[in-house]
């Protein structure tokens, strides 16, 4: 156990709701709905609790507790903005905090954990405890066949009691606007976000077009098609039948990708895939030039 657990309300029911939450939970409300950006939402929710990060994340039920493949993640982070040594939130911390109850933890309950407890080699804790993070909480919005969706917090300080009472609160309000979002919000700000984040990559000349006519990550042909294809929105049943190729042969394809785009998971390369993504580019106009 991570020395988590979890508040309720219930044993404070002198505490209410205070108005430093109201315009957290509206905004939230606003941002499901696609009104303002998730990450607005997001900051208002870091203003209201005196956290220094929040995200909204979707995991894979099936991946390693530090591993980032099959996750989805739209954060804000205060520091990020602020200091050229942050880098992005890439490894959500729910798997950890809930443990076994991940898949099944109560919707809209509040989850915390101190980040000592997380041990500090590991892929979750190393970027918390070097930015002297000491709190995280996560909070359950949504489970689904395969995957979860949480609202995470990290802090810089312990938590006081009356806004964990209050985040207990609310919590059941964020789950279930959550649940009434607008189709592909998650999605749509996940690409908004990493568009944002790779037109900076590319100004400082940090970020190529990885389908360059000049192919300058060395793609086979084969994998080249791939990328041509995820580039255009396809997901990787669409990939197999277009291809005619076993789920086998398309894994062997992704991890040779991942290796010369020096890229972690789908979704990373789906960022850098995006930054350039011309909708001319087909595999009849582009997969077969210049590929070995």
């Amino acid at each position: 156990m991570y020395g988590k657990g979890i508040y309720s309300a219930a044993d404070h029911p002198e505490r209410t709701v205070g108005t430093y939450c109201i315009e957290a939970v509206a905004s939230w409300c606003q941002a499901v709905q696609g009104g303002i950006r998730l990450t607005d939402a997001l900051k208002k929710i870091c203003d209201a609790f005196g956290g220094e990060l929040a995200a909204v994340t979707r995991i894979d039920h099936s991946i390693h507790v530090d591993r980032t493949a099959s996750t989805r993640i739209v954060a804000f982070d205060r520091r990020a903005n602020l200091a050229s040594d942050i880098s992005g939130y890439r490894v959500p911390c729910a798997k950890m905090v809930c443990g076994e109850y991940f898949s099944a933890a109560k919707i809209g309950s509040v989850w915390h954990a101190h980040v000592s407890d997380f041990g500090q080699q590991n892929r979750i804790s190393r970027p918390l405890v070097q930015r002297r993070l000491v709190e995280s909480i996560v909070i359950p919005l949504a489970h689904h066949a395969n995957s979860s969706d949480f609202l995470e917090m990290h802090f810089p300080s312990a938590v006081h009691a009356a806004k964990l009472d209050n985040l207990e609160l609310i919590g059941a309000t964020l789950a279930t606007a959550w649940k009434s979002r607008s189709m592909g919000l998650l999605v749509k700000n996940c690409h908004r976000n990493a568009h944002s984040d790779l037109l900076a990559d590319a100004k400082s000349g940090e970020n190529t077009d990885l389908l360059a006519v000049d192919n300058p990550c060395r793609l086979s042909r084969a994998e080249y098609r791939v990328c041509v294809l995820l580039s255009s929105g396809l997901n990787n049943e669409a990939i197999l039948d277009e291809l005619s190729i076993g789920i086998s042969t398309l894994r062997t394809h992704l991890r040779n990708i991942y290796a010369k785009t020096e890229t972690a998971s789908q979704p990373e390369l789906l960022q850098r895939l995006m930054l350039h993504a011309a909708p001319g580019r087909t595999l009849q106009s582009w997969g077969e030039r210049n590929v070995a």
